[in-house]
């Protein structure tokens, strides 16, 4: 038969967070808080249909949970945009800071997720699997200062016509959990905030 085509249209907001916390700050508190388990067996395992986590639920969740930070997410995979793009110095990531000198912009892009937030969705449309696990983008301004670039996940896996009520609040609790996690990452060195577990 024919190849169909069917085109939803969706709207979603790019939201940018931006602090005074330095860079690296910003990189160690997320890398901290998503790779709970660094010496781990890697989490492609997930990918992998024989792996032994897939026998049970139980075991599955209990191999998720185990890989799960305190803010109810675990890392997948990263791009490191500011590396290869020296390559394409000073036209992309060379700029010149306050202090005079020139240095090269530090961006990456971090695929994080949760399984187990995860399947509240995808029980109510598999396409969902193109949206999760979601995505920040962790950048360093001119100053040597953070900032994170979302799409909102709500809007990704629920903003287009007739998407499931219930869908939608699933992906809402999900909004809210990574802004959570952008505040915690960006917040101002020293203060106490509140950690937005599963």
């Amino acid at each position: 038969m024919p190849v169909t085509v069917t085109t939803d249209p969706i709207t979603t907001p790019r939201t940018t967070y931006r602090s005074s916390v330095p860079f690296e700050t910003a990189e160690s508190r997320l890398r901290s808080t998503i790779q709970r388990e660094k010496n781990a067996a890697p989490v492609t395992e997930i990918a992998t249909a024989k792996a032994p986590v897939f026998e049970t639920r139980e075991s599955f969740t209990k191999f998720i949970q185990s890989r799960i930070g305190e803010h109810g997410f675990m890392h997948f995979h990263e791009f490191n945009h500011g590396t290869w793009l020296q390559a394409y110095y000073p036209e992309i990531s060379g700029v010149t800071g306050p202090d005079g000198n020139t240095k090269h912009l530090r961006s990456i892009r971090f695929i994080l997720g949760n399984p187990l937030i995860a399947q509240t969705m995808l029980r109510h449309d598999l396409n969902t699997g193109l949206s999760v696990p979601i995505e920040l983008l962790l950048s360093e301004e001119v100053d040597g200062s953070a900032k994170i670039v979302q799409f909102r996940p709500s809007g990704l896996i629920a903003g287009y016509e007739g998407a499931p009520e219930e869908l939608g609040k699933a992906a809402r609790i999900l909004d809210g959990k990574a802004e959570a996690l952008i505040n915690w990452v960006l917040r101002d060195t020293g203060a106490d905030e509140p950690k937005g577990n599963l």
